[in-house]
């Protein structure tokens, strides 16, 4: 290939290809790109998830829907209403069919799959959350298609915090997932047992067939790649600041990313990073991550605390990145402030070890 780009993306996951979709809606003021992708094919390989707040871009293409939750632990069920703020769930391979229409499109953008391109990348010490789901279906009609359960969590693991999330997209099928909070280090494989001895549960031990497999580990913490002296050049992604410190949630801090740099690309011919979170979710992010790290057992009384004490719409908003300071306040305000208060000092301590700061 002996062509000229304006823009080389490395990558054709969720991050480049979302940065490829929004610069294709310039049409022909759009920066000639090119897209090198591994794989061959794109397939129903991931789930995305978020809360509908303020307008989310692809909203329009989420295709299930749930007004009520539950949260579950120590055999007690808390059911909440999130009509205000409904929960989305966007299968991969909708998002993949949507965006490559769009960049096959414009011809100003090309796609080339089935080629390795080998990007040395340098990654900090973090916190990493492996996550093992199963797509499941079964005859009969053990689940409540209405009602997902946004954590069931293990009383019964004891080297971190561990809980169950499930999907329900209609009464007989699901997509179950078995996520830890741990400094040991797990992978998606060494969950699967855990995984399936939920299923039997929540399937009321029936046989189902598995439809699909889904595994991948979260970063957590600010401990992100290294940026490169280069204005010509940026990491972006989950390793890159993508992903909610706190929670995971990556998803629309990337389509966000990806508009503003699509933006950022048209008229100053420049790329632009991840934004920086306000100091004051910075530091709440962390202190809840000191304090899981410190205590992982009193993660689950925890996020029990913060909805029973907090309205769903503050909580949706604060997981969403759009809550004000007195919604922040009231989130504070809904947590243990002992348990938190004795976490200050270990945050500051671990912060100085990494040799870094919290930046605002």
């Amino acid at each position: 290939m002996n062509q000229h780009f304006d823009l080389v993306i490395i990558g054709g996951g969720c991050a480049g290809l979302s940065l490829a979709y929004q610069l294709s809606q310039f049409g022909e003021n759009c920066p000639k790109t090119l897209i090198i992708e591994e794989r061959e094919v794109y397939t129903n390989d991931r789930t995305w998830c978020f809360w509908d707040v303020k307008e989310p871009i692809h909203r329009d293409l989420a295709p299930f829907k749930w007004n009520t939750f539950s949260i579950k632990n120590n055999h007690k069920d808390f059911e909440y209403s999130c009509n205000e703020t409904p929960y989305l769930m966007l299968p991969s391979d909708i998002f993949y069919k949507n965006t490559l229409s769009a960049i096959n499109s414009n011809k100003k953008i090309q796609l080339l799959t089935g080629e390795k391109l080998v990007d040395k990348v340098t990654k900090r010490d973090a916190w990493h959350i492996p996550t093992s789901k199963y797509e499941v279906e079964l005859d009969g009609a053990p689940f409540v298609e209405d009602k997902l359960v946004l954590m069931d969590f293990d009383s019964n693991f004891k080297e971190g915090l561990a809980f169950i999330y499930c999907l329900p997209t209609s009464n007989s099928r699901a997509l179950i997932e078995y996520t830890v909070f741990s400094e040991d280090l797990f992978t998606a494989d060494q969950l699967t047992d855990r995984l399936l001895e939920k299923i039997g549960i929540y399937t009321q031990n029936k046989s189902y067939t598995i439809i699909r497999q889904e595994k991948g580990i979260l970063p957590m913490g600010n401990n992100h790649i290294e940026q490169i002296d280069d204005p010509t050049y940026l990491f972006a992604g989950l390793f890159a600041g993508a992903a909610r410190p706190s929670s995971g949630y990556a998803f629309q801090r990337i389509q966000t990313w990806s508009k503003d740099c699509a933006v950022e690309l048209k008229n100053n011919h420049q790329l632009m990073k991840f934004k920086k979170d306000s100091w004051m979710q910075t530091w709440m992010d962390f202190l809840f991550i000191t304090v899981i790290k410190k205590n992982p057992i009193i993660g689950a009384k925890i996020f029990v605390e913060l909805f029973k004490n907090c309205d769903v719409r503050t909580v949706a908003d604060f997981m969403s990145d759009h809550s004000s300071f007195w919604q922040k306040l009231k989130i504070i305000a809904s947590l243990p402030a002992l348990t938190f208060l004795s976490a200050i000092p270990e945050l500051i301590r671990s912060k100085r070890r990494l040799g870094g700061s919290i930046d605002a």
